[in-house]
């Protein structure tokens, strides 16, 4: 019966918005107050002056806490964004001397692995971890914040282009199943991340519950200390499920690039350098306008191609 409701529910309501907001929303002032309701017969006071209210006061209160749950969980949707970056560590830069601890420890962390990466028996093992756990540059002051820039740089490591400037474009061609996946790996990120921060919201409660309502301090330092610990493996959890999001984000790039190119009409290029030279004109060309020669004609089935135009002194292209 419960799967058969959820069902409904889920077909209302989108999954990823159930599981990852509405739900930790809906969840979290239960579990807050569950340790202190069990104490000293709060529980069973609670549950007599709940018994005493009429049934009018019930059904508002019922549907007033689902309302406030639905939009306290649309709050949490509209942030998960600035979630992940805030588990990136873009607001460290606001603290330049924490930024600099992580980004130091990084750095170091990467240098290290890039020295094995030289060693022949160390060779394979540390190539794979610096693949997907450091960008080449740039690193960031959190683990998973590297593990995301370093799928994010990819493109322009290999082809000369941001995946942050041509994915909007990419992600409009992609098939079905490859967008299905890359959705549900990163609902998968952001569940855990969402996790986590409900995790460090119920253990920074406890104790200002304790103090309010003259419940167990030991046992609300108890429960701080193991909210803390399990928001950090909730975080860790997290990186995997982050490197898994990045490896489709590299891969959907590396299959249908090339189609995108056909979408956008411009002329295939029939090397790895006239790729690079292709990707670096479009780049140019999105962020800042700037016009790499081409000229738009129609060919014998009437749609429109570019034709590179070379100029006296720009590089040669192939003509489509």
């Amino acid at each position: 019966m419960m799967d058969s409701l959820l069902d409904r529910a889920a077909s209302v309501l989108e999954r990823r918005f159930l599981r990852n907001a509405f739900l930790p929303v809906l969840l979290f002032l239960p579990v807050a107050l569950a340790p202190c309701l069990l104490q000293g017969g709060n529980l069973e006071r609670g549950l007599a002056a709940w018994e005493g209210q009429t049934l009018t006061f019930k059904f508002l209160a019922v549907i007033g806490y689902f309302t406030f749950c639905w939009f306290s969980a649309a709050i949490v949707a509209s942030q998960w964004r600035n979630i992940i970056r805030l588990f990136e560590g873009y607001p460290m830069a606001r603290f330049p001397w924490l930024e600099g601890i992580g980004v130091q420890w990084h750095s170091a962390r990467s240098a290290e692995l890039a020295d094995l990466v030289e060693r022949e028996h160390h060779r394979m093992s540390a190539s794979e971890l610096r693949y997907w756990a450091y960008p080449e540059t740039g690193v960031l002051p959190t683990r998973l914040g590297n593990v995301l820039r370093a799928a994010e740089f990819y493109p322009i490591r290999r082809y000369g282009i941001s995946l942050i400037t041509v994915w909007p474009r990419l992600h409009k061609i992609l098939p079905r199943e490859t967008s299905d996946d890359i959705e549900d790996a990163r609902a998968t990120m952001e569940f855990l991340l969402v996790l986590c921060l409900w995790l460090v919201a119920f253990a920074a409660l406890n104790p200002v519950l304790a103090v309010l309502l003259g419940t167990s301090m030991p046992l609300s330092i108890l429960l701080f200390a193991l909210g803390l610990v399990l928001a950090y493996w909730a975080y860790l959890s997290a990186i995997p499920a982050a490197a898994e999001y990045g490896e489709h984000l590299r891969a959907a790039f590396e299959v249908h690039r090339l189609e995108l190119l056909e979408q956008l009409r411009l002329p295939k290029p029939d090397t790895l350098l006239a790729e690079r030279r292709r990707w670096e004109d479009l780049d140019r060309f999105i962020l800042e306008g700037a016009s790499p020669g081409w000229r738009y004609e129609s060919d014998a089935g009437n749609e429109l191609r570019v034709r590179i135009v070379t100029s006296e002194h720009g590089r040669t292209e192939a003509e489509q």
